[in-house]
């Protein structure tokens, strides 16, 4: 399996940092037609959460994440239901670890995406440029969604 590295993430960082905002919805709209089930997957979740920032932060992330793969040159499988019912289970037990134990070793082990995992953690825990920071609740759920975006992805890999 290919790490995506730090340089991939910064590279990514600034391509989609440095769009302005149609140039920007072009390019999530290509990557959705990309994964189609993934993006539908983020967005139950803002949905299911009854949060309408955390389907804002989880499409820019996405974007983030995805043109990160796209740098490091890796070649990603489109993502499918099945694919994401197959990872469920285990993500959940990992989730049910961190909540029991505050163990984040099983959530390394199952996304194997150190870097990106990263590269989330602190962008949850970071303040924006008007130093505001999310609440907790948001941050929570950002991570639950990050966290399995990034292991889905890192599954698609061919």
């Amino acid at each position: 399996m290919s790490q995506v590295s730090i340089a991939s993430i910064e590279a990514a960082i600034k391509k989609i940092d440095g769009l302005d905002e149609d140039a920007l919805d072009k390019l999530i709209e290509a990557f959705t037609l990309k994964q189609q089930a993934l993006v539908n997957y983020l967005l139950q979740a803002g949905l299911e959460y009854e949060n309408e920032d955390l389907n804002v932060f989880s499409i820019y992330y996405f974007a983030i994440v995805f043109e990160a793969f796209i740098q490091e040159g890796v070649t990603l499988k489109e993502i499918v239901e099945d694919d994401i019912e197959a990872f469920q289970d285990p993500f959940v037990l990992v989730l049910d670890a961190i909540y029991k134990d505050e163990d984040y070793e099983p959530m390394q082990d199952l996304i194997k995406q150190h870097h990106l995992a990263q590269f989330m953690m602190n962008e949850i825990e970071a303040e924006d440029e008007d130093g505001e920071a999310l609440s907790e609740e948001t941050k929570t759920q950002l991570f639950i969604v990050s966290s399995g975006m990034i292991g889905l992805l890192n599954g698609a890999i061919a």
